[in-house]
C-alpha cells in the first residue's frame, strides 16, 4: 500500500469518527453566584413531541442536576432556577470517500470513488434562568448525529452521555 492511499485511508477513518462525535458547549454569566442555586423547577421549552424521547432527555437532565446538588420543586414552591430544554433537528451532508494510486505527482493512475449521503443531525440545549430576575444564568448546547434505527438502548446511552458532557462544567467556576 502507497503512503498516499494510506494516509487518505486513515483521514478518512478520523473524518468519520469525528462525524459521529457529539459537540458540546456552554455559556454562563459570570456575575452569577451559582452556589445560591438549590432547587429548580421545569418551564416550558421547545421539547420533543415523542414522548418517549421526551421522557428521556427530562429524565436525564433531572438526573444530571440531582447530581450537582439541586432539587427538584413544583414552580408554586418558588424555585431558585426554571430549567428548560429546546430540541431541534437538521440534515446535512456526510460525504465519505476512497482513493487509489500514487497521488498527484503522476506516479500512477489515481482513482477512488465518494458517496454523499444525508445525516440527520439533532440538538440539545439546555437553559436556566433564575427564576426572581428571569435572566439566562446558563446555557449548554449539545449536537449529534442521529441515527433513526438506533436501538432505544442507544437512544438512551447517547442521550445520556450528551447531558453527562453538557453538565460536566455546572456550575461553573467562579473566578
Amino acid at each position: 500500500m502507497s503512503m498516499a492511499t494510506y494516509l487518505t485511508s486513515v483521514c478518512m477513518t478520523l473524518i468519520g469518527t469525528i462525524a459521529l462525535a457529539q459537540s458540546v458547549t456552554y455559556d454562563h454569566d459570570r456575575a452569577v453566584d451559582f452556589s445560591k442555586y438549590k432547587t429548580y423547577a421545569w418551564t416550558r421549552g421547545t421539547e420533543l413531541t415523542d414522548e418517549l424521547n421526551h421522557a428521556r432527555v427530562a429524565r436525564s437532565i433531572e438526573t444530571a442536576l440531582a447530581g450537582k446538588g439541586l432539587a427538584k420543586v413544583e414552580p408554586s414552591a418558588n424555585p431558585d432556577v426554571l430549567v428548560a430544554y429546546h430540541a431541534s433537528f437538521d440534515k446535512r451532508l456526510e460525504i465519505t470517500g476512497t482513493a487509489h494510486g500514487w497521488g498527484p505527482f503522476g506516479l500512477g493512475d489515481r482513482s477512488g470513488s465518494a458517496r454523499v449521503q444525508p445525516v440527520l443531525v439533532g440538538t440539545l440545549v439546555v437553559d436556566i434562568s433564575d427564576a426572581r430576575t428571569s435572566a439566562l444564568v446558563w446555557r449548554s448546547l449539545a449536537s449529534s448525529d442521529i441515527r433513526p434505527n438506533d436501538k432505544p438502548e442507544a437512544r438512551e446511552k447517547k442521550i445520556t452521555k450528551a447531558t453527562e458532557k453538557m453538565f460536566k462544567n455546572y456550575p461553573p467556576r467562579s473566578r
